[in-house]
């Protein structure tokens, strides 16, 4: 990880498209799709790991939203 907000130094790899399909499957919490981005990324399994770990600590997943 880098020391810019602790995100993972992999994702200065990937581009803003591809950042904004994760923040989409993170918030369906699809983690095979996700699991499979990743790999298809070159990531190892701790990487995505570690990426989806630094998505929850900064993203409210769609289903803790709360109504208004």
């Amino acid at each position: 990880m880098d020391q810019n907000n602790n995100r993972p130094a992999v994702l200065m790899q990937v581009s803003e498209t591809q950042i904004q399909e994760l923040e989409r499957q993170f918030a369906e919490n699809d983690r095979k799709y996700w699991d499979e981005l990743g790999a298809s990324y070159g990531w190892t399994p701790a990487q995505t790991e570690e990426v989806w770990s630094w998505f929850g600590q900064r993203t409210p997943k769609a289903s803790d939203k709360q109504p208004f």
